[in-house]
């Protein structure tokens, strides 16, 4: 029997699939004085973020706030589903994930000291982490930029379904406690409702995601829809 690895061990593996995989972990982090905990991504710093994607993108501050929600909750989405299908655990990161300023691309995060979370269900772990962990940002970022609660959870339920598929297509010897963990997620409160996995036969992993809200992204000027959008099934149909 293989042994059982430690949270730092797990999040290393995870951290090797890359994108919004990618984790530091460690005390080295530390002798950076911008790492901050990510409850404190809120205020000034936040108004000014969100008005820099408004710029970048020529948008809306709403849509930009959305957009933003949609990165920050696929940073948080991917370690916790990605711990949990490689490695049958949730990482504690509610009260120990830190972020610091950045210009472009997934948001950097680090976590001095990995820990497991003790669980009884792996899903509902999963799903209360991820809910604890992004809360406070979401919801600055609905009171700062006027994204509705719903759009920003059906934001992170698409990020569960995007973070599927990139671990099933990397290692797709998870592909079952990969999909149960998303399903529950999904599946139960705060998310419940907001999307379901549908066969996609021309993806390699035969799996696809439609959410039943949008992520704002077709007011981008030249934006248009996503795959998973409510707006593309409707135009579809």
């Amino acid at each position: 029997m293989a042994p059982i690895p430690t949270a730092a061990e797990a999040l290393a593996d995870v951290d090797s699939l890359g994108g919004f995989f990618v984790l530091a972990t460690g005390p080295v982090e530390g002798a950076d004085p911008s790492w901050r905990p990510l409850p404190e991504f809120s205020g000034t710093v936040l108004d000014e973020r969100i008005d820099a994607i408004a710029r970048q993108l020529g948008a809306t501050r709403r849509v930009a706030g959305s957009l933003l929600g949609l990165s920050v909750s696929a940073r948080i989405t991917g370690l916790v589903l990605g711990a949990a299908a490689l490695h049958g655990l949730v990482p504690r990161l509610h009260d120990r994930v830190h972020w610091r300023p950045w210009s472009g691309g997934p948001a950097p995060l680090w976590v001095e000291r990995p820990e497991a979370l003790p669980h009884d269900d792996l899903g509902a772990t999963a799903t209360a982490e991820i809910a604890r962990t992004l809360e406070p940002v979401l919801g600055a970022i609905g009171r700062q930029a006027s994204v509705s609660g719903t759009v920003l959870r059906g934001n992170v339920a698409s990020s569960v379904g995007g973070a599927l598929r990139m671990i099933l297509t990397d290692r797709p010897g998870t592909a079952a406690r990969a999909a149960d963990v998303a399903r529950s997620v999904v599946g139960n409160p705060p998310f419940a409702g907001l999307g379901e996995f549908v066969p996609e036969p021309r993806h390699p992993t035969g799996i696809g995601f439609r959410r039943r809200t949008c992520c704002l992204f077709y007011q981008v000027p030249g934006g248009g829809t996503c795959g998973d959008c409510v707006l593309a099934t409707v135009d579809s149909g």
